[in-house]
């Protein structure tokens, strides 16, 4: 069928009317009067396709296509615009209604007491679960990220950054958040996070600057998407039991409670130097320890020494070690 054979029904036109007006067309002269007592002229007259011609009798005529069409057309794009308007209105009503009451699923915070505020909220509401990625700029190296609510019952895992870890001091304080029942490993952190109960986040819109903008996420997609980083790094990253008495008496060969901290800091990463800080002795004193650890593990190597102290059970502490994907 060629383009000027199809009918217009988006002009209003039936077929028949179409072709009672292609006829009218091809013969533009005058109508005659057998045709103009249908309903279908009647229609063509309406749309301003056929027209009166003065005098009497009543005479009538096919407009020209490229007027009649045209101011029809025109008539058309006017409709579809105020029809387009329409529906975009109508979809901002219904974004809005099926947002009212729900916060933005992601807000950009500003500041480091916007962001502060942001990270003691959300530790303050978490009711089952909090996931960590510490890891340096700090806005307070010596605040507790969440031994409150761990003493609530709240289950914190923690991936520690190694150059974290290594700041003085924070080994202590890390040794008491494992008393109170925290969670924790040791790796090569990527960025700074914290996940409250899956529900909500808090991630620096930057990781390589300062803490000056963070961002407060809601969307699940991103919440998924954060969980999922976190499990991955969590099973790859060295446990972390520094501080935990828990000696299994029955081995001879267990080591002792300065042991057992130098081997949980040498598999996390430190080095011999940090771990003599963070031990309060000579970094001599550390090298002879680990020596005699070495030969009673049978290591040669970090990884062989932390291996084997796992598979003695001289690394695990309450089940520590265990990866969670709950």
């Amino acid at each position: 069928m060629r383009d000027d054979q199809r009918s217009f029904p988006e002009l209003g036109l039936t077929p028949g009317q179409q072709a009672l007006y292609e006829s009218l067309v091809a013969s533009p002269d005058t109508v005659s009067t057998d045709v103009t007592g249908t309903a279908d002229f009647a229609r063509l007259a309406e749309l301003g396709l056929a027209t009166r011609l003065p005098g009497q009798p009543p005479r009538w005529t096919a407009v020209a296509p490229d007027v009649a069409l045209g101011s029809l057309l025109a008539g058309r794009r006017e409709s579809l615009r105020e029809l387009r308007q329409r529906v975009t209105r109508m979809a901002d009503r219904f974004q809005r209604a099926a947002t009212a009451g729900h916060p933005e699923l992601v807000e950009v915070l500003h500041g480091r007491d916007a962001i502060h505020t942001a990270f003691e909220d959300l530790i303050h509401s978490a009711e089952t679960e909090l996931l960590i990625f510490d890891a340096p700029p700090y806005l307070n190296v010596l605040t507790p990220p969440g031994v409150e609510a761990v003493r609530r019952g709240v289950r914190m895992r923690t991936v520690y950054d190694r150059e974290g870890v290594a700041i003085p001091g924070r080994l202590a304080q890390l040794a008491d958040f494992l008393s109170a029942g925290e969670h924790a490993r040791v790796a090569d952190v990527p960025m700074k996070l914290l996940l409250c109960d899956r529900q909500v986040g808090l991630v620096p819109l930057r990781p390589d600057l300062a803490l000056e903008t963070c961002l407060l996420v809601r969307d699940p997609v991103l919440l998924s998407a954060l969980s999922a980083l976190f499990e991955s790094l969590w099973e790859r990253a060295v446990p972390l039991d520094v501080g935990v008495r828990q000696r299994a008496e029955s081995d001879p060969e267990a080591p002792s409670d300065l042991e057992r901290d130098l081997l949980a800091l040498l598999v996390a990463g430190l080095t011999e130097q940090d771990i003599a800080e963070h031990l309060g002795c000579h970094i001599r004193t550390v090298r002879r320890h680990m020596n005699r650890l070495f030969t009673r593990l049978d290591a040669v190597t970090r990884f062989q020494a932390g291996y084997q102290a796992v598979m003695r059970g001289w690394l695990t502490a309450d089940d520590r070690g265990d990866v969670c994907t709950n």
